[in-house]
């Protein structure tokens, strides 16, 4: 083998081994964005905003109660419209929230014991109602409901650790979501390291290498351009930073995600927040979609050089010595 063939047949390698190095730190670092945008807004958003809406809904249901009962129309109203409304709500979203919530087996089982308590809360509030003639009964009900709801002697309790109240439960599960949304919707250390460092160096790498075999090329064998290694060139200069882009893209949408997810009172108005992620998600739809093309592109790219440099090997390798 001749010293310029064998220079050859290695470049031929590394720029194999090199076009692979690209293919498989673009595939990760990008699927490592991706990946998560479907889960949050087909599991993560709908989960936190059921659970959100259940707690707005009870903590909403015992102040509709107590105004009843203890306004002056009760015996005219009953518990009222309000009190009716909002737990019928606040059931409805626990339904929900137990066939969508994201922070597994222990979540669900809070969320069935919280099911159990809402009964018995309501119980309390129809015994309330029963005994409205009794101020000092009534009201004892109205403070067993109120101690099951919220604990200790109201609202101000129920985000004590350890507390076994209805809201604090919810709390519970509902903390334990939002730590998973922002694991998905975090950038990382991992994903830092892969686009700051592992993609750049195999990126320019790859680049560089191509462009001084272009150049090699030429002055060897006197052909101004080699077609396929140009080719090449284009394809890595052109999908590296276009992914790169796709990829802050999908980022912000996922932390504009979280950000709309952790606003307070997010349980006041859970249509509009859960069409406002569905938004920003389907917006990352397209470019998610983007990551299946990079295996693809690896092996364009791989055959582009083994196109571009396996002639030139043959060339060489009648050449008279």
């Amino acid at each position: 083998m001749t010293g310029t063939r064998g220079f050859l047949v290695r470049r031929l390698m590394t720029l194999l081994l090199l076009s692979a190095a690209v293919t498989a730190a673009l595939f990760t670092a990008y699927y490592g964005i991706s990946r998560n945008t479907h889960a949050v807004r087909d599991e993560s958003a709908p989960a936190i905003l059921q659970v959100a809406a259940a707690e707005v809904a009870l903590d909403d249901s015992y102040d509709g109660a107590e105004r009843s009962l203890t306004g002056d129309t009760g015996d005219i109203e009953g518990l009222g419209e309000d009190y009716r409304t909002t737990l019928s709500t606040a059931n409805q979203a626990l339904t929900q929230a137990l066939k969508s919530t994201t922070a597994g087996t222990s979540a669900r089982q809070s969320l069935l014991t919280v099911t159990g308590l809402v009964s018995s809360y309501g119980d309390l509030i129809q015994q309330a109602y029963v005994n409205r003639d009794n101020a000092a009964l009534r009201d004892a009900y109205l403070g067993y409901a109120e101690t099951m709801l919220r604990g200790g002697d109201g609202s101000a309790a129920r985000v004590r650790p350890g507390d076994s109240d209805i809201l604090a439960r919810l709390a519970k599960v509902q903390g334990k979501q939002l730590r998973l949304l922002d694991q998905q919707t975090s950038f990382g250390w991992l994903l830092t390291l892969a686009w700051w460092v592992l993609v750049p160096a195999a990126y320019v790498a790859a680049a560089v290498l191509l462009v001084r075999t272009q150049r090699f090329l030429r002055h060897r064998f006197r052909r101004r351009f080699n077609p396929a290694l140009l080719v090449a060139t284009g394809l890595l200069l052109l999908a590296v930073p276009t992914l790169a882009v796709f990829s802050y893209q999908t980022q912000d949408r996922l932390s504009q995600a979280r950000t709309s997810l952790r606003q307070p009172n997010i349980g006041n108005a859970p249509d509009t927040i859960n069409k406002r992620v569905s938004t920003k998600m389907a917006e990352t739809h397209w470019r998610t979609g983007a990551v299946a093309w990079i295996p693809m592109g690896g092996v364009l790219l791989a055959a582009l050089v083994l196109v571009g440099l396996q002639p030139r090997i043959d060339e060489y390798r009648f050449r008279a010595r």
